[in-house]
């Protein structure tokens, strides 16, 4: 998992680096802004993550963006993560992708991730 570290957070700066978010052909994402800052959101989003995820956190406070991680601890495979931007000093918008693809448009975890943003959000 140390290994995996750097390499998330040169992905979440190269994804910072291209720009805005543009939208995501994949069906298993959503996006949502919070009234909360993004370091702590980030912080919280890890925290809460639930316990069935191994979860890595990154900040980048030059860019204003925050990123989790989430890997199942069975299968050691990428799960999901949270990417999270800086709005102002006072809001965040979360974008959650699933790795997890089902038949349906929508999976455990995608419902998962969203309480915990929701959680988080007060």
């Amino acid at each position: 998992m140390i290994r995996t570290a750097p390499l998330f957070a040169f992905g979440l700066l190269t994804l910072a680096a291209c720009g805005p978010i543009q939208p995501n052909a994949n069906p298993l994402v959503w996006e949502t802004t919070y009234p909360r800052p993004y370091e702590a959101l980030t912080s919280c989003l890890a925290q809460r993550t639930p316990t069935e995820y191994s979860v890595v956190p990154a900040i980048d406070k030059r860019l204003g963006v925050g990123g989790v991680l989430l890997s199942s601890r069975q299968t050691g495979k990428k799960a999901g993560e949270f990417d999270v931007y800086r709005i102002d000093d006072g809001n965040s918008r979360v974008v959650f992708r699933s790795d997890v693809l089902t038949v349906g448009g929508s999976s455990y975890i995608i419902d998962q991730a969203r309480q915990v943003a929701d959680s988080c959000a007060s």
